[in-house]
């Protein structure tokens, strides 16, 4: 008789609803029951996809292998387990890693080259079924579109009321006072030559709401209102795909990235028309003119996303305009000098965007202004050049920083140099049995007794340490502080002296900083400087457990 533990799973809402997975759970416990085993625990994924590893119940059955809560997990096929042959081997090798036993669809499996082949084939067929189903789904779906059937679990689009699929086919009706709206923009822009500012003012100004009710409109949104040829009278689908990044093909993306398919591959319906095809098509052409007209492509500064706003806290971008001089002189304003000159700077992006809407709207304004491109990328080199590469000077910059020895570090640095003996003493004994099992004085099941029991004293010894080291900061103990200083100021130094180039230059900012905030002429820059733990270094400890934050702070001169 064995402490057994059980895992089900459905993927789909429908499923959920119609509580299919309470017949897994039935079976499942009618073979543990068969077996002569005792259910301890029930680990249930109802309502989540196959194609992924991140699923409460399986987390936490994960989490439980470690522990001698079970002995025995039991599974009805192996799609329950995942979708993917690669994510059931993992799984069934973390279970078999613990030396727990694993049933599924009631067979014993034991990790030999024969059951991993069984494995393998049916987790092979278990891909070719979930395919199967997504591609008969997709067949269905665009069959449909071809027939001018609107499909949808429901559209939130401006000016429309979605009438799900009942004893009629589902359908979008007009929502008249929504299509009034729309039908300002349209008409403001196209034909009034309203700026999408202006247009975003009057809507706040007259309380006139978004879709999903917010009295606040964003540019996005109102562009996405001018695009979008439903208006006109057709909703097209299949418009988009997913594919690797084109400038980066080997980059790994969770969903890849949506780019818009060749035009002869969109499928129309028909829907309701709220605007002319005549307006629709004018507001287009004053998209292109507009695309035309403004050719200057984006540059990237220096300081390009390292910028932040120290007052509203968002991002600074760089922007270049066209500005006159002027001339001051004291007790009297500036006066024009008729001279134009090309000017580069960091704003506020928030800053930019608030000055989009109404006053009505009640958005607080950030105040923070902006500065000049060249003003701030010398300070922050300066600061690099002067400070950074000084492993004195950057000590005393250091977050949280202490010089002095507490008893209290004494008594932690002498309670690690005796869980690092232990650790090492218990591998021993762990290597021991080892020996003892290849000279057949133990069996199996004693080994695998002995092993888990030292894997769990290990575990458990290393877990007391990092306790500690997180009580004890490395940035505490001088002499790692201090080399680890002088590594990091050093190899900055080589590199900052190599930088001749625009790009280099950048690319060593990047590596270096990690934020420059700007506040009215201050200037707060910060970074980390790597600790190497040495004998302390542990690869399941956190990477910010290993660093010192520094911030250093300089004002810029007018």
């Amino acid at each position: 008789m064995k402490k057994a533990a059980i895992y089900a799973r459905v993927s789909s809402e429908r499923q959920r609803r119609e509580g299919t997975i309470e017949s897994q759970i039935a079976e499942l416990k009618r073979q543990v029951a068969a077996n002569g085993d005792v259910l301890v625990k029930e680990y249930i994924d109802d309502g989540f996809s196959g194609a992924k590893l991140d699923r409460p119940g399986l987390d936490q059955l994960r989490s439980d292998l470690k522990t001698d809560l079970f002995e025995v997990v039991y599974f009805l096929n192996t799609d329950r387990i995942a979708r993917e042959v690669t994510y059931q081997t993992i799984i069934v090798g973390e279970i078999l890693k613990q030396n727990k036993q694993v049933i599924i669809n009631g067979k014993d499996y034991v990790h030999n080259p024969e059951n991993k082949f069984t494995l393998t084939v049916l987790g092979a067929v278990a891909e070719l079924e979930r395919a199967k189903i997504i591609e008969r789904y997709s067949r269905g779906r665009i069959h449909a579109l071809r027939q001018g059937r609107l499909i949808s679990t429901g559209h939130r689009v401006l000016g429309y009321d979605y009438i799900p699929r009942g004893l009629k086919p589902a359908q979008l009706v007009i929502n008249k006072r929504e299509a009034k709206v729309v039908q300002y923009i349209f008409k403001a822009y196209a034909e009034n030559g309203a700026s999408k500012s202006g247009i975003i003012r009057y809507l706040e100004e007259h309380n006139m709401p978004t879709k999903t009710g917010k009295t606040t409109w964003e540019w996005k949104n109102l562009e996405n209102v001018l695009k979008n040829y439903s208006y006109a009278g057709t909703k097209f689908f299949n418009t988009k795909t997913l594919v690797k990044n084109p400038s980066n093909p080997m980059r790994k993306l969770k969903y890849g990235k949506a780019v818009f398919r060749d035009r002869s591959e969109w499928l129309p319906v028909k829907v309701p028309a709220i605007v002319s095809k005549e307006l629709f098509n004018k507001v287009q052409e004053r998209f292109a003119r507009n695309r035309q007209k403004y050719t200057s492509p984006n540059e990237t500064q220096l300081l390009s996303t390292l910028v932040k706003c120290g007052s509203c806290g968002g991002s600074y971008s760089g922007y270049r305009r066209f500005a006159r001089g002027y001339s001051y002189h004291k007790g009297s304003r500036g006066i024009r000098t008729g001279k134009i000159y090309h000017r580069i700077s960091y704003i506020c992006s928030r800053r930019v965007r608030q000055k989009l809407h109404s006053k009505k709207a009640k958005i607080k304004r950030c105040s923070n202004p902006e500065v000049v491109t060249h003003r701030l990328e010398s300070c922050v080199l300066s600061m690099v050049s002067e400070i950074m590469v000084d492993e004195h000077k950057l000590k005393g910059h250091l977050v949280g920083f202490k010089i002095k020895k507490t008893s209290r570090k004494i008594r932690v640095e002498s309670r690690l140099k005796n869980i690092e003996q232990k650790i090492v003493e218990i591998g021993a004994n762990k290597r021991h049995v080892l020996a003892l099992y290849a000279q057949g004085e133990v069996d199996r099941s004693e080994y695998s007794k002995r092993c888990l029991q030292h894997d769990q004293e290990i575990s458990k010894a290393k877990n007391e340490r990092k306790d500690l080291l997180s009580t004890m900061p490395a940035l505490h103990q001088d002499d790692i502080v201090d080399a680890s200083l002088k590594r990091y100021c050093n190899t900055l130094k080589t590199r900052f002296e190599g930088c001749t180039e625009f790009e280099s230059k950048r690319q060593l900012l990047l590596d270096y900083i990690q934020q420059v905030a700007f506040n009215s002429g201050k200037v707060e820059l910060h970074g980390s400087v790597p600790i190497h733990l040495k004998a302390y270094e542990d690869s399941e400890q956190t990477s910010e457990a290993r660093k010192i934050d520094f911030s250093i702070t300089a004002v810029i001169e007018k």
